[in-house]
């Protein structure tokens, strides 16, 4: 009965009309897929938000998606949790840990708020790395001063980025190609330019490339996904074009279930 209750009370949270969020007329890559308007498809996962919003984010079978004042949670397609939001997004991140910026805090499912006034941040098992204009921090302590512009990481190193990127925990100083605008972090380390996809050695010694102009850049830890005019694309960590079929359009369909009893529209 509690079940059954506890259950109700998230769809009706979920139902609720949400505060209005900027107008999300691209589509937004995510791990394995894209999102457009409401409507989120990637790989066997289709579903709809309650209504868009820019700050989605997945990792595995999470998918988070904020809205001002408003955390929602996903587990394998259906709502799982819906936390409040002390303030409006500025950046949600999925992994390793979710965590979703605002304004002028962090705030982390499951410890609540931290007043660190972040540009980026990662919720790893070693704490939260975040940077400013001042530096890079784990937690309250400043690990490395510098301009750095956004971090990533995987389960072995966390890198942040600028002109060159800082490798943790060794400090090794990686050089990048230039005008790094995202990268991920597997064996290798793959960063995208305005020229194109450069696969990297975790010391910086140039791998592959692939030219072109591409939006984005995420991964599962088997391929990696970008967008190319606005359409997905899959590739190999070889940076060869995987053999997969891909939405060429994320209009509704009979093939996406409305959320919660809401039409897509």
């Amino acid at each position: 009965m509690r079940a059954g209750l506890a259950a109700c009370g998230l769809w009706l949270v979920a139902c609720a009309p949400q505060p209005v969020t900027p107008p999300t007329s691209t589509p937004i890559l995510i791990e394995g897929g894209v999102v457009e308007g409401r409507v989120v498809r990637a790989g066997a996962l289709q579903l709809a938000l309650p209504s868009p919003t820019p700050w989605v984010a997945r990792s595995g079978s999470t998918l988070l998606a904020a809205y001002p004042f408003q955390l929602l949670i996903y587990q394998d397609g259906l709502i799982q949790e819906s936390q409040p939001l002390p303030g409006v997004p500025a950046f949600v991140r999925a992994k390793p840990l979710p965590l979703v910026g605002l304004e002028d805090r962090l705030f982390v499912p499951g410890l609540g708020t931290l007043p660190y006034k972040a540009k980026d941040a990662l919720y790893t098992k070693e704490g939260v790395y975040w940077i400013d204009q001042q530096g890079l921090y784990l937690g309250r302590r400043l690990l490395a001063e510098g301009r750095f512009s956004f971090l990533a990481a995987s389960e072995r190193y966390v890198y942040a980025f600028g002109r060159e990127a800082l490798r943790l925990p060794d400090n090794l100083r990686v050089p990048l190609p230039a005008g790094v605008q995202a990268a991920v972090v597997q064996d290798d380390l793959y960063v995208l330019t305005s020229e194109g996809i450069y696969r990297l050695s975790p010391e910086g010694l140039q791998l592959g490339f692939r030219a072109g102009v591409y939006k984005g850049l995420e991964t599962d830890g088997t391929y990696l996904y970008t967008l190319e005019a606005g359409r997905l694309r899959t590739l190999q960590l070889n940076l060869d074009t995987a053999n997969r079929s891909e939405p060429q359009a994320l209009t509704a369909s009979l093939g996406v279930r409305p959320l919660l009893g809401q039409e897509v529209p």
